[in-house]
């Protein structure tokens, strides 16, 4: 409970920090170590964050993974890059048999699940190579067949 109160004090914090965008700033707390991720764009924000953030009372520690983006309009977020990657797969990739995940982290794209066919395995390939701000991708889709065999087998048997 006392780590919710102190996240709660650190969020208060940031909203009434000048020039700052709290809901670029995202706020974990596990035992009075204060973890901050997001983006600010001056690094003079990024310490004006650290500086009040440790002067909180029951503060023990921070762990900040705030990244500085003077064009941040320009930046390619990992949550951009996955819906770019989502949409290109609800358009392009068959229903039959689809089940895609996709994961974005510092770039990195990486698609996991099921595909009904080789030709959506492509495709899919192809999305994450042409996507926008996708630094790279790993693949790991299987081609499954074993879903349509599942339907039919209960098509049979009823």
């Amino acid at each position: 409970m006392e780590d919710l109160n102190l996240r709660a004090r650190v969020l208060e914090t940031l909203e009434c920090l000048p020039l700052i965008t709290p809901s670029e700033i995202g706020v974990a707390v596990h035992q009075g170590v204060v973890v901050l991720t997001g983006h600010v764009s001056e690094a003079s924000h990024k310490g004006m964050i650290e500086f009040a953030i440790l002067n909180l009372p029951d503060v023990r520690g921070l762990a900040q993974k705030i990244h500085i983006a003077a064009d941040l309009e320009f930046l390619d977020t990992d949550e951009e890059i996955a819906r770019r990657m989502l949409r290109m797969v609800e358009w392009n990739l068959q229903m039959k048999g689809r089940d895609v995940r996709v994961r974005v982290e510092d770039r990195w794209v990486t698609l996991t699940g099921h595909v009904g066919c080789r030709d959506d395995f492509e495709r899919a390939e192809q999305f994450a190579r042409m996507v926008r701000g996708c630094a790279g991708f790993d693949n790991h889709l299987v081609v499954s067949s074993s879903r349509r065999a599942d339907a039919s087998a209960l098509e049979s048997a009823a």
